[in-house]
């Protein structure tokens, strides 16, 4: 998406409605995942945080926590009752430090708290109304990013704010994000979050 620095998309952004604070997400987007060329040569095809600051593990879990916070207080306004019910038992978090171990993928083995943050979760903004029609034209560009439906909403909340009544969400796992954290999920009753393990030259890969 235009990098290095994204500057050509302000005239196509900018004349959207919220197209300011829309352009100015992407800004931070660009900021931090800096630039896009790969250690060992060739560019990332997606917005990777290569060089991230590092995160006092004591912030990344109230983060989280205000994350899945965000997610409840989301489906609240969409009516979601189940997304409600399964994270207002609120999981509890554990951080932890190096690269994340693969997630499951066949569907017995994703618990229903996987289930409900990876897919439910990430199509709930689908199902908000009243929205500005561009939000759906533009829904897939910006899963495209990172492949992150969390990062896709939280970049593209100024056009469900009005709709929804809620300010920012999201913020707290942009924030996340920013840091170079991944998480993953495993069983009913905990979400992992793991940091990066910051080096001299940038995180582990």
């Amino acid at each position: 998406m235009f990098r290095p620095d994204g500057e050509s998309l302000a005239s196509l952004i900018r004349t959207l409605p919220c197209g300011d604070e829309l352009h100015d997400r992407l800004g931070q987007l660009y900021d931090a995942a800096g630039n896009s060329q790969r250690p060992g040569g060739g560019q990332d095809a997606y917005f990777v945080v290569r060089k991230p600051q590092p995160l006092d593990p004591a912030d990344a879990e109230q983060l989280a926590g205000q994350w899945l916070t965000g997610l409840v207080r989301i489906a609240e306004k969409v009516g979601n009752l189940e997304i409600v019910s399964v994270l207002s038992q609120t999981p509890s978090v554990r951080v932890l430090e190096g690269i994340p171990p693969k997630a499951p993928k066949r569907d017995e083995e994703r618990s229903r708290l996987m289930k409900t943050v990876t897919q439910a979760c990430a199509a709930m903004c689908e199902s908000i109304s009243g929205v500005d029609p561009h939000a759906e034209l533009l829904r897939p560009a910006y899963y495209f990013v990172a492949c992150d439906p969390m990062l896709r909403d939280h970049l593209m909340w100024p056009f469900y704010r009005e709709s929804v009544g809620l300010d920012d969400p999201l913020a707290s796992y942009f924030e996340l994000w920013c840091h170079g954290v991944k998480y993953r999920i495993f069983g009913e009753k905990q979400i992992d979050i793991y940091l990066p393990r910051i080096h001299q030259n940038g995180p582990s890969s």
